[in-house]
């Protein structure tokens, strides 16, 4: 009889896809050294400045801010990560300030020369609470300073895929599809152990279970953007990170926007 195992948010997304899956990813820290310059050059950054790093994940890419000499303040949700990036920190001898916490909750005033959103983490709660975290985005940044952000637009999505790969310990079945009313990208993913063991997401109230993101159109991001006011500056395809940037051609899957608090609010 196949045994059914649920594991939270905590121990299935946050430890599993995080930390293991993403670690065993070929050229993952390279790219991680990548985005970090890439972001360096189009937010007009410079080593001593202070960087917010919003659902900061295992601390990947706050490791090599903190390498070139930047101050970070990291938060996640999940307990496992933060542990991770404090491990990371404290064995290179490097500062760390990380924070479990809701990053709907974050309450800085003007702190910071930039925030980041990386890697698909903005659109998890929906049009208001995305909208609202732009405001607070808005208010932890300085005047002149910039926000990064990256997410999926529905352009270039699958409809529908069915998937499954081997890992080390088993195989994993990968089910995604675009909700094209709600323009939002749903995922079920589950595990089988090689001793016949299926593990699964765990429903907790407050998090998805399954992955749900909100795909947002570059023009969508611009009006909410200035809804926040933010003022936009440019937009980027995540799938080229070269040195000088390319401005983006055609939306794809994976999109940037970058924006600065200006020195009064937009209207």
């Amino acid at each position: 009889m196949l045994k059914v195992v649920e594991k939270t948010w905590n121990e299935f997304w946050a430890a599993y896809w995080r930390l293991d899956h993403r670690h065993s990813i070929p050229g993952i820290f390279e790219w991680d050294r990548q985005l970090v310059n890439f972001i360096e050059n189009v937010c007009q950054l410079s080593p001593g400045g202070r960087i917010l790093d919003l659902g900061c994940g295992g601390g990947d890419q706050a490791k090599v801010f903190a390498q070139k000499g930047y101050e970070v303040v990291g938060v996640d949700i999940a307990p496992s990560l933060i542990e991770s990036a404090k491990r990371q920190f404290q064995k290179e001898g490097l500062k760390s300030a990380f924070i479990v916490g809701d990053m709907r909750a974050i309450h800085y005033d003007a702190e910071f020369d930039a925030c980041v959103m990386l890697s698909g983490t903005f659109g998890f709660f929906g049009d208001v609470e995305d909208q609202n975290l732009l405001g607070s985005i808005y208010r932890a940044i300085k005047v002149g300073g910039k926000a990064f952000i990256m997410f999926l637009s529905a352009e270039g999505l699958n409809r529908r895929s069915r998937s499954w790969s081997e890992i080390k310990d088993g195989w994993e079945l990968n089910e995604s599809w675009l909700d094209t009313e709600t323009s939002t990208y749903r995922s079920r993913v589950f595990i089988i152990q090689k001793d016949g063991t299926l593990v699964r997401p765990k429903t907790e109230p407050a998090y998805h279970a399954n992955e749900t993101i909100r795909c947002y159109t570059i023009p969508e991001m611009q009006a909410m953007l200035a809804r926040a006011g933010l003022r936009y500056l440019a937009s980027y395809s995540a799938d080229d990170l070269s040195v000088p940037p390319k401005p983006l051609a055609p939306e794809t899957v994976r999109n940037i926007v970058v924006a600065e608090r200006p020195i009064e609010k937009q209207r």
